[in-house]
């Protein structure tokens, strides 16, 4: 299960091997200065584009759940666009039958309801508090998990990348990544070093977040078979499980309905289903359709990153075998189930990717092809920035 570091030949361990490091140290100290810089620059530039240059989408503003509900469009609306809105509705009322709303599950709402508590009962000001600091933990906690089992070298590289990448904008946002990417992170960190309750724990508050959260099943269950693990480790599938359960019973007790989430997907183009999967033909419909650099449901880029993907399944495969079944279910159901709607963001989910193209560009010898690399999603992440905040589609 072990690999080489890209551009050494230094052996990098598997999840049995990790390497001893300090969480807090040096290193993560300087990265902590480099996130809040380019928070900092990222606000700039939003703040720029409103002032100086606005071409705010007011039709599509209208046609969804807005925010605030009432009245025309202040600052506050550019920083609470698409899901945010939803997400905000659902932390002020909670759930309500025959709603669009009802699609997004709930986690994310109820834990900015509880930090309302600490902002005055303001919940936008609790969002987009509480995004921005998930998002802070998961770079350091990246950055931990991959110098552990992956090398310093490779946990620059890889940061670099997900900071770059043109979705991780959503990291800003009131949006639900940042709670999920930091969940399955610590999912991942406590299964490899045999944390099982703690592993059990993370996995139950995934499939609370995002519904394919309940595939992190699947790498729990063929981690400990590599390990040729006791039966009593197995429990620790049941957190998933009882997570997704615990969904459900949240659904039913607002609504009325248990299966409340899955109608309200027909409120969304595409309709997402998981019965989408096994209509191959439709499928392949949707992904030679003719195309534009990116749109809702046309999007060159969502189908080029999806092809990326699959290229990569193998790669991963032999940087980590655990990571695999992760890499799968997460990436490519999105794909086949939303047939390609918001790809771009969902596939930012899938840490693996980006753990493979970090330790493929590290070293010394690959430093231009990086910086390359960045340059090109960094331009592209400030384009999605510019379209997110004044309503026209993303992801």
């Amino acid at each position: 299960m072990g690999a080489k570091a890209a551009g050494s030949g230094e052996r990098i361990p598997s999840p049995a091997e990790p390497r001893a490091e300090r969480f807090w140290n040096p290193a993560r100290r300087r990265l902590l200065r480099v996130v809040f810089g380019v928070k900092a620059a990222m606000l700039f530039v939003v703040l720029c584009a409103v002032t100086f240059f606005p071409s705010f989408n007011l039709r599509e503003y209208q046609n969804d759940i807005h925010w605030p509900r009432q009245g025309p469009p202040t600052l506050a609306t550019y920083f609470a666009t698409w899901d945010a809105a939803h997400y905000l509705l659902l932390s002020e009322t909670g759930y309500e039958g025959g709603t669009a709303s009802c699609a997004f599950y709930p986690l994310w709402p109820y834990l900015m309801r509880a930090f309302s508590y600490l902002t005055f009962r303001d919940h936008f000001a609790a969002g987009l508090l509480l995004a921005n600091l998930l998002s802070v933990a998961i770079l350091l906690v990246f950055h931990y998990f991959v110098t552990l089992y992956h090398g310093a070298d490779a946990a620059n590289a890889s940061v670099a990348l997900l900071l770059a990448y043109p979705g991780a904008l959503y990291f800003s946002f009131i949006y639900t990544e940042s709670l999920f990417l930091l969940l399955a992170l610590l999912f991942f960190l406590f299964l490899f070093q045999g944390r099982y309750l703690w592993a059990a724990i993370a996995g139950f508050f995934l499939p609370l977040t995002k519904a394919v959260g309940l595939f992190c099943v699947f790498p729990l269950i063929y981690q400990l078979w590599l390990r040729r693990a006791a039966w009593r480790p197995y429990l620790a599938y049941y957190g998933p499980v009882l997570g997704y359960a615990c969904y459900f019973g949240i659904m039913y007790c607002a609504t009325g309905n248990a299966f409340e989430g899955f109608q309200a997907q027909g409120f969304f183009p595409n309709r997402p289903s998981i019965g989408h999967i096994f209509d191959v033909p439709a499928f392949l419909r949707e992904l030679f359709r003719p195309l534009q650099l990116h749109g809702m449901l046309n999007s060159a880029i969502d189908r080029g990153l999806f092809l990326i993907l699959l290229g990569s399944l193998y790669p991963i495969y032999r940087l980590n075998r655990v990571y695999l079944p992760y890499a799968l279910f997460i990436g490519v159901v999105p794909a086949l189930s939303s047939w390609f709607l918001s790809y771009t963001r969902n596939v930012m989910m899938c840490f693996p990717l980006f753990i493979l193209f970090g330790v493929m560009l590290s070293g010394r010898q690959r430093r231009f092809a990086l910086v390359y690399v960045l340059l090109v999603m960094g331009t592209i992440q400030v384009w999605f920035l510019l379209r997110h905040v004044n309503f026209i589609w993303v992801a």
